[in-house]
């Protein structure tokens, strides 16, 4: 159904303008940052289809364009705006808009990046500590591929300088839900909590993140 027949109080741009946005739902929500549709296929049909094959938000939140484009009716300009918007909620859940958080225990790394389970590929992410452990950067820093990420040293040693922490957490995920670290993990984050303690920052944890659970090298005794 095209969305000009629907009736006033059902479009979604009206129904916002009269009830509030928080009353639309998750497809009229999206048919709204769609805009309009092309030929065959109104916004609020793309934005079902779109449901209908990412199954929930947070699967739809890490699709790619060339995924998003894939799907009938979505053309590159408002594929581009519903990645657009995925990528403010992001930055305004980061420390970058939010006030230091304590870190004292490993549930809260954990709660803060669950959604990295849901990626395909693998992504690590520098999460910078003052004296107090609290959070003063966070710095997603590679993008690997399914199975692989790897570290570049150099890179990492010029963020956390930069940084001027003290401490400092290391969250990555396993796309291939493996639940524990693979070998390059290991002599990676031995290797990293050697070099930085050189210049006086601790490495208080690796966490790995996976579906439906995490690994913790603090907690599982890697360091003494």
């Amino acid at each position: 159904m095209k969305i000009a027949d629907l009736p006033k109080e059902a479009k979604p741009r009206e129904k916002a303008f009269c009830y509030g946005i928080g009353e639309l739902d998750d497809q009229e929500l999206l048919a709204l940052i769609i805009g309009s549709g092309v030929r065959g296929h109104s916004a609020i049909e793309i934005a079902r289809s779109l449901l209908e094959t990412f199954i929930t938000l947070p699967h739809l939140s890490t699709a790619s364009l060339s995924a998003l484009i894939a799907q009938k009716g979505l053309n590159r300009v408002n594929a581009l705006k519903l990645i657009a918007a995925f990528e403010l909620h992001r930055r305004l859940s980061s420390t970058k808009y939010a006030l230091p958080e304590q870190i004292t225990k490993t549930n809260q790394i954990v709660d803060r990046f669950r959604y990295l389970e849901n990626f395909d590929y693998e992504v690590v992410i520098l999460v910078m500590l003052n004296r107090k452990k609290e959070i003063i950067r966070e710095v997603t820093k590679y993008k690997g591929t399914y199975d692989s990420c790897f570290f570049n040293f150099k890179e990492i040693m010029s963020e956390l300088l930069d940084s001027k922490c003290t401490s400092f957490i290391v969250v990555h995920n396993h796309p291939d839900e493996s639940h524990l670290p693979s070998e390059n993990d290991v002599i990676s984050t031995s290797i990293l909590k050697d070099k930085t303690e050189e210049f006086g920052m601790k490495l208080y944890d690796h966490v790995i993140i996976f579906k439906n659970g995490f690994y913790s090298f603090k907690e599982k005794g890697h360091f003494r």
